[in-house]
């Protein structure tokens, strides 16, 4: 046998043996590789699907409570027009007056009245029904067992129906209905309808009886008399001049429609189910859990009513039902893994933050075949790969057995050679340059990871563009906050915005007016709706107006009723507003002059009568009602000593995790406990003592401005 066969069959044995255990082990490690990455997919995905509905609920939830707050000022501008509207003289020609008993004629009914499901009532027999409403007339009703003068309050209110069509439109699709009640009796309810008993006395209601024992908005769940639903109504006592309650002025929405199923997005399934969950206490069972409403977001039905408890609406095993309860009663946000009508669901959950005195929860379910159709679509093509490499693998190493010896090294160079292109590739990003792509074509798996290269730069790119932008903005906005305050003779003034997000709707301000003495200063603190980018920008054009017109414009009304003119058109199709109060100090004539337009007051404590009290009066918010006209507040400055605090809400909303707030008790608190210490170490203390409280999560934009008479 020649040399060279020998050479050949030792090179192949010394060859082959190696190949074949490396090639079986190698087999036995790459599907090991294989099931490992599929399983990991199946784990991650469903993680990945869980906060992606946690972060959906929570996002809704709070969607919410934007709809609760502007149905407070809905309530507060109906009582005052209410109790406006009795002052005033009687109409010489009255308007026509539509009665319950009026809906049941064609002849006496009003002319626009039709039927709408909207309104829809449950007959005895459980079946449902549409209502007829009007749309331009409210009810009127006076209780047939009241002696009531004719021409005494309630014709009086017979225009009042503009306002109640006002408020209808305003507070957003999700209101179902809007009415007032008054000491005497009398009741007025938009859109108008004819389901109510002649003598329907608002008085004896849940809803009147409820909101006349709180000096604020209450909140109650009850059923609607006149179409036998399940509502949430909102109740504001309505008081007179000499301050004595006078009504009680309400709005009703139906739970469904509270729910705001068109604006839960979820990227997983249109077939996410939503429940509405209410804490309540009925049938003598304390603090039981309700489901109130449900509805599927592919459904064209939307939402329907569930006014059942959860044990008879979800069909499960009682143990894990039970468990969830717990969880859901204890916890904010979270998750579950339940079956949900026999098929194995994922049910995450968040609290609506409401002044609603029962907990109410949005509830997400999205069904476990989503999550493993996605998992098993994921361990296929992984599975495949590798069995591609496998084979693949195989070839290379035949063919690398064949021509080991004629063209070792160059083969090796010729696998070797892309891989180094891709590091050094990788090397170059990590170096930051985003222009370097891949260019390099082997024909095999090599191919995939410099087309994944490739894909993956430009989005690492435009994140990282991204994430300097929203720092930039960040700059830019903490760079319009006065960072040095202008000396302000005989005061001590210290202030500061922290922001939840990158960017933020808090604002506050401090500079020398245009007054001609050059002793005048403002100071503004100012809260946009919402927060991030939109309140941000909103914010700075009202800096912006705010600070030239304080220069040209010497009246301090003027100036923000000019300012809400401008604001109205950025406003209007947004539905966003600014809470501002605006505080002007004359040390020349040691005085203070204010506007609050729909802020908090801003608080004054003297430390030797340890008193405090506040710079309120009257102002609606920026940004709503255009033709506005603010009016401005005056009193003599104070002694020294005296410390005046103006903030925004998010100081005394702040919550613990046990969901209480901070409150304006433990504001006082603070600011006494430090009354002797600089503006500047209240304003940290009060910061300090926030975010010991609400420990470090803050979920709103924080603003202070403390100034002490010196």
């Amino acid at each position: 046998m020649r040399i060279r066969y020998k050479y050949f069959l030792v090179l192949l044995a010394f060859s082959l043996i190696p190949l074949v255990v490396v090639t079986h082990i190698s087999r036995r490690h790459i599907n090991r590789l294989g099931t490992t990455l599929a399983q990991g997919a199946r784990e991650n995905l469903t993680a990945l699907i869980i906060r992606d509905l946690e972060q959906v609920a929570k996002f809704s939830a709070g969607a919410i409570r934007h709809d609760v707050d502007r149905l407070r000022l809905s309530l507060h501008y109906l009582g005052e027009a209410v109790a406006h509207a009795l002052q005033e003289e009687q109409p010489s020609d009255p308007l026509r007056l539509y009665f319950p008993r009026d809906y049941a004629h064609p002849d006496t009914a009003p002319p626009d009245l039709a039927a709408s499901w909207r309104y829809r009532r449950v007959l005895p027999d459980g079946k449902q029904a549409p209502t007829a409403i009007s749309m331009d007339h409210p009810t009127f009703v006076v209780p047939a067992d009241q002696q009531i003068n004719p021409e005494a309050s309630w014709p009086r209110l017979a225009a009042i129906g503009t306002v109640l069509k006002r408020i209808y439109g305003f507070s957003g699709s999700n209101v179902h209905r809007v009415y007032f009640g008054l000491a005497n009796g009398v009741h007025v309810s938009y859109p108008g309808h004819g389901h109510l008993d002649p003598a329907f006395d608002p008085r004896q209601r849940p809803w009147y009886r409820n909101a006349v024992q709180h000096e604020e908005v209450s909140w109650l769940s009850y059923e609607d008399v006149s179409t036998g639903r399940i509502v949430f109504t909102a109740g504001l006592p309505i008081t007179g001049e000499a301050g004595q309650i006078i009504g009680v002025a309400a709005i009703d929405i139906l739970p469904e429609e509270f729910m705001k199923l068109e604006q839960i997005q979820t990227q997983w399934s249109d077939q996410t189910r939503a429940l509405l969950v209410m804490t309540q206490s009925r049938e003598g069972r304390e603090g039981e859990l309700w489901v109130i409403a449900r509805g599927d977001l592919h459904s064209a039905e939307r939402g329907e009513i569930a006014d059942q408890p959860l044990a008879q609406a979800i069909q499960t095993d009682p143990a894990r039902l039970q468990t969830f309860a717990r969880q859901l009663q204890t916890n904010n946000t979270g998750f579950a893994e339940m079956p949900n009508d026999g098929v194995e669901a994922i049910w995450a959950f968040a609290r609506i933050p409401q002044p609603i005195k029962e907990k109410i929860y949005l509830v997400l379910i999205v069904p476990q075949t989503i999550v493993t159709a996605q998992a098993d679509s994921v361990s296929e093509d992984v599975l495949t790969l590798t069995d591609r490499i496998y084979r693949i693998t195989g070839i290379a190493a035949g063919l690398t057995l064949l021509l080991v010896i004629l063209v070792g090294w160059l083969g090796s160079r010729t696998i070797t050679q892309p891989l180094a292109i891709m590091l050094d590739a990788w090397r170059q990003l990590a170096r930051g340059d985003f222009s370097v792509r891949i260019n390099t074509r082997t024909g095999d798996e090599r191919d995939s990871l410099a087309e994944g290269f490739n894909t993956i730069v430009p989005k690492l790119e435009a994140h990282f563009n991204m994430s300097q932008s929203m720092a930039l903005a960040r700059e830019i906005q903490q760079n319009l906050l006065p960072h040095r305050p202008p000396e302000l003779p005989g005061l001590d003034f210290a202030g500061d915005s922290r922001y939840c997000d990158e960017t933020g709707g808090d604002y506050y301000d401090v500079f020398k007016t245009g007054a001609a003495n050059d002793k005048s200063f403002a100071v503004i603190v100012g809260d946009v709706s919402g927060h991030g980018v939109p309140a941000a920008l909103l914010m700075t054009g009202a800096r912006s107006m705010i600070r030239s017109l304080s220069v040209l414009e010497d009246d301090l009304a003027a100036r923000l009723t000019l300012v809400n003119r401008l604001l109205y058109p950025d406003t209007s199709d947004s539905g966003s507003f600014i809470t501002l109060f605006y505080l002007e100090i004359d040390m020349a004539l040691r005085r203070l002059r204010w506007v609050r337009a729909g802020h908090d007051p801003a608080m004054v404590y003297d430390p030797e009568t340890d008193r405090f009290s506040e710079l309120s009066g009257r102002g609606a918010a920026l940004g709503i009602q255009p033709e506005f006209a603010y009016a401005a507040e005056e009193t003599p400055l104070g002694s020294s000593g005296q410390i005046i605090v103006i903030a925004t809400d998010g100081i005394w909303e702040a919550h613990n995790p046990q969901q209480e707030m901070f409150g304006k008790a433990r504001v006082h608190e603070v600011i006494r406990r430090h009354c002797r210490a600089t503006a500047a170490t209240i304003r940290d203390q009060l910061f300090e003592a926030v975010a010991a409280f609400s420990a470090e999560r803050q979920e709103d934009d924080l603003t202070l401005a403390v100034i002490k008479i010196l």
